[in-house]
């Protein structure tokens, strides 16, 4: 498994899988299939339940008929949006998901660990016109050189293999980004897919449990969770090296010095931590 080294608020580097090639062409097909259903409820309704025809803008006859229909072709094309938007609205709505990234367990973040913000999501739609719809400018240049036929022959053809733009970039860039993560600055990771109290910022206290540092308010539950999840992967692979950090790195924020060992002193750090937020 290939993992992406991200540096934390705590200025700790931490290892976390990223979301493979598979993962996310599985998740943009479920979400082209979500697309297309869209528009597909969109235009039956409007051409076989209201059986409109937008055809009779063409038509020199004025009047009632005529503005209708401008309206109701103006309706259509704004309840088209959220189509074309689909990438953009829903990773700002559900913090770097769209529905297809929900169901596969992966999320856009930043390359630093933080949550991306609209400049990257925003940034991320507009590559996707690289990344996976090439064919369809290339058909605007194409035509007035080749004519229609060929052109659109040569822009299908492009079209079928766009997707390699992104395909390629992911497989080939240190971490996994297309050409839209590259320039926005962004990764797509893989979320854990069990949750025990391993992974989360819960520890079990004795009812008699004393704590031994109170400065540990000075972090945030943000920091625990990094805290948590280090500790954890470190314990996992033997890396005395990175708790070593740590200890130096909570000592230095919480302004104490301990004599217990790095990784007594790291856990007790999580049980004062769940201690003291548990009383407030």
């Amino acid at each position: 498994m290939e993992f992406i080294k991200i540096k934390t608020p705590l200025n700790v580097n931490v290892d976390i899988s990223h979301a493979g090639v598979g993962r996310r062409l599985v998740a943009f097909l479920i979400d082209m299939f979500l697309i297309f259903v869209y528009i597909w409820v969109v235009s039956y309704f409007f051409f076989s339940v209201l059986s409109l025809n937008f055809d009779i803008l063409d038509s020199k006859d004025s009047g009632a008929v005529f503005d209708l229909s401008v309206f109701m072709e103006i309706l259509y094309l704004i309840l088209l949006l959220p189509a074309l938007f689909y990438s953009l609205w829903t990773e700002m709505l559900f913090n770097g998901q769209s529905f297809g990234k929900m169901i596969l367990g992966i999320k856009v973040v930043k390359l630093d660990g933080y949550r991306a913000g609209f400049q990257e999501y925003f940034t991320r739609w507009v590559f996707r016109f690289v990344d996976f719809w090439t064919g369809l400018f290339m058909l605007l240049f194409l035509i007035p050189i080749f004519g229609e036929e060929l052109a659109y022959l040569f822009a299908w053809l492009m079209f079928m293999f766009s997707g390699f733009v992104a395909f390629i970039s992911i497989i080939r860039t240190k971490n996994s980004q297309r050409i839209g993560d590259i320039v926005a600055g962004t990764t797509v990771l893989k979320l854990k897919e069990k949750q025990s109290i391993d992974i989360t910022i819960l520890e079990e206290l004795h009812e008699d449990y004393v704590p031994r540092y109170s400065q540990v308010m000075r972090l945030s539950d943000n920091d625990a969770r990094i805290i948590k999840d280090t500790l954890t992967q470190a314990k996992k692979r033997r890396d005395y090296k990175t708790i070593e950090r740590l200890r130096k790195r909570l000592e230095t924020v919480m302004d104490v010095k301990s004599e217990q060992g790095d990784w007594d002193f790291v856990e007790t750090v999580m049980k004062d931590f769940n201690y003291y937020t548990q009383k407030m």
